[in-house]
């Protein structure tokens, strides 16, 4: 997988060799065609980034935020990379470095979304730095509609900072068409309203999804998320933080809220969790469901279920996760993490909420034995 990427990010850096450079800000300057500083574009004027794809047809693309605030994205109207990329070419949008911002002012109707990037493709976000706490379902939403994809995404060097209107995330991938998107040495610090609220929350079947040096402190809610069949999600060099100011969650979690019968939503077993550093909390890793079991599945757990998941030799937890979650720990790495106030390292969860039957057994069982 490091190899993989390395390549990912060399044939960026190549390709970016090559670019041409268009300029953008937070409001238009001079004639606002963006090809120069001077006449540097409006970030929302959606005739420029029609130009940038098509000139994406023919080569690479660098896009340069000036320095400046860019809450327009939250006051007016949201910025959305809408069916932007090109399979050859990559599309960079690139701030300078800690001064382009996308700030979230307080006293501004609540919004959905700050920055989409949806049905796109080889695109890479450097050097944005969000911040405020102004209510907010996503700072940077990476998603796919109906039939569509969203690929080849690199999220670099990026910062979210006290963001304590944060709704749901951060930043998160969403939907099935979603792949291949990486987060690199990014930094999260002080996001979130409550225990909804998360770093990254990434759902309904995105997959490939690789979280590499970064810095994550103080959430209300889970650090990274991977819900619903996020297959293939990696977390590795990266450290997390939790001070006595914040709740106790899972810094990395995965979760199923099967809140209707049955249940839809399942576990994957494709993750690699390895490099990291957890400080301070109960749980460092967590798969957890919620609610009703799907169909064919066997979540919810009886008395004698729950005591192996608990109490088992690792022959009999080991066959109960296979049989009953569809998890298999030959399938998940974790490794080479460091533990400092970690009661758990991983742990497997089962909860009848929303009125589901309860089968004799709720709770957390340790499963770390499967792992180093």
């Amino acid at each position: 997988m490091k190899v993989r990427l390395f390549l990912f990010w060399i044939l960026f850096a190549s390709l970016n060799s090559m670019a041409m450079i268009r300029y953008a800000a937070p409001v238009k300057q001079g004639n606002g065609n963006g090809m120069s500083v001077e006449n540097a574009a409006d970030f929302l004027n959606a005739g420029f980034w029609i130009e940038v794809q098509k000139t994406l047809r023919k080569e690479p693309v660098i896009v340069k935020f000036m320095s400046g605030d860019y809450a327009r994205a939250y006051t007016e109207k949201p910025f959305i990379l809408e069916e932007m990329g090109n399979k050859k070419n990559a599309l960079t949008l690139e701030g300078d470095g800690q001064n382009t911002l996308f700030t979230v002012p307080v006293g501004y109707k609540q919004q959905s979304v700050l920055m989409a990037v949806k049905n796109s493709q080889n695109i890479i976000i450097r050097n944005f730095n969000f911040t405020g706490s102004g209510k907010l379902g996503y700072a940077l939403q990476i998603t796919s509609g109906k039939d569509n994809t969203t690929e080849n995404i690199l999220v670099d060097n990026c910062t979210w900072t006290d963001m304590r209107g944060i709704i749901y995330g951060a930043t998160g991938v969403h939907q099935q068409g979603t792949s291949s998107v990486t987060y690199k040495d990014c930094s999260f610090k002080r996001v979130g309203i409550d225990s909804h609220s998360h770093f990254m929350y990434h759902a309904h079947y995105a997959s490939n999804i690789h979280v590499v040096g970064c810095y994550f402190e103080d959430c209300t809610g889970d650090y990274v998320r991977f819900r619903d069949h996020c297959d293939y999600g990696d977390v590795e060099n990266s450290t997390f933080v939790r001070t006595e100011k914040f709740p106790v969650y899972p810094f990395i979690s995965v979760p199923l809220f099967n809140n209707i019968d049955p249940g839809d939503e399942t576990f994957a077993t494709h993750y690699t969790f390895t490099g990291n550093h957890f400080k301070n909390t109960k749980n460092a890793i967590a798969f957890h469901h919620y609610g009703f079991d799907p169909v064919g599945k066997h979540y919810l757990l009886t008395a004698a279920e729950g005591e192996i998941l608990v109490n088992g030799t690792p022959e009999e937890k080991k066959r109960l996760l296979r049989q009953n979650f569809d998890v298999n720990t030959d399938d998940i790495k974790i490794s080479n993490n460091t533990n400092v106030d970690i009661t758990h390292t991983v742990v497997m969860g089962s909860f009848p909420k929303y009125g589901a039957q309860f089968k004799g057994w709720s709770g957390w069982g340790d499963i770390s034995i499967f792992f180093n």
